[in-house]
């Protein structure tokens, strides 16, 4: 497994998980001016690749909007192609999206749209030799468990899933399950914390010092094989500044003995 976390791709982002003992940035842009940065930035992020040794592992756009009644913003995907370009100039071996849905159509007419819109981007990831991968956060995407995947993955079986289980544990869904059954169709993963009480959300501490069972979650990821990204992603609200930067710590000592190979 290779361990790395969510950062930025200036020199100093680079520097930073360099200086962590990392192996990896991923990238994620939730917003149009966001992923226009990122492909602006190509050239330097390859120099840095290439000055540090850290890799991009994975490029995302998350809470993006393309499906429109039914049909293909054409701008939201052109922007995704050129992102999935970046992606691939930086050598991203995974790039993540999600599908919007839209209220106003069918359940029906929503799922014909996401097997179709990711349909279309596979045959763009596979030219580009990258795995596409759908997010399992529900923000701007409806394809987020196992009953969406049944129907979107099941038609469509080069389309994978960047898994975090955070998200599932806040649905009061089985997230060892989940990755159980569907572990095999995981590219990327987020390490993440997660803490509720009463049913309500409480922080996304640093993670071994949550409710998500790590101990469980990687016996299930050996079992089945699962090699790619672990990437540490900072999201709380408590853990910012320099407690943010312990958080950071404290999340690399606790996962580390974890990857035995």
């Amino acid at each position: 497994m290779k361990f790395g976390m969510i950062n930025g791709f200036t020199d100093s982002a680079f520097d930073y998980v360099k200086g962590k003992d990392l192996s990896f940035i991923e990238i994620c842009r939730n917003d149009d001016e966001a992923a226009e940065k990122f492909i602006g930035a190509v050239d330097s992020v390859k120099r840095n690749i290439d000055r540090t040794g850290i890799q991009i592992a994975s490029v995302g756009r998350w809470n993006a909007a393309p499906n429109v009644g039914g049909k293909l913003d054409e701008n939201v995907y052109a922007l995704m192609i050129r992102l999935m370009d970046a992606a691939h100039a930086v050598g991203a071996p995974v790039f993540v999206c999600g599908c919007n849905q839209d209220t106003q159509i069918s359940l029906y007419r929503n799922y014909s749209f996401a097997v179709e819109y990711f349909s279309r981007l596979l045959e763009e990831t596979e030219k580009r030799n990258m795995k596409l991968a759908v997010y399992n956060c529900s923000w701007g995407n409806f394809v987020h468990s196992p009953a969406q995947w049944e129907v979107v993955l099941g038609e469509l079986p080069q389309l994978m899933i960047k898994y975090d289980a955070s998200h599932a544990y806040y649905r009061n869904a089985d997230y060892l399950a989940e990755l159980d059954g569907w572990c095999e169709r995981i590219a990327h993963m987020h390490v993440k914390g997660a803490v509720s009480l009463n049913g309500k959300r409480i922080d996304d501490p640093p993670a071994g010092m949550d409710n998500i069972d790590w101990r469980r979650l990687f016996a299930i990821l050996y079992k089945h094989g699962y090699d790619a990204g672990l990437s540490i992603e900072p999201h709380s609200a408590t853990w910012k500044g320099e407690l943010g930067e312990v958080g950071v710590d404290f999340t690399i000592n606790y996962i580390r003995p974890f990857i035995l190979r």
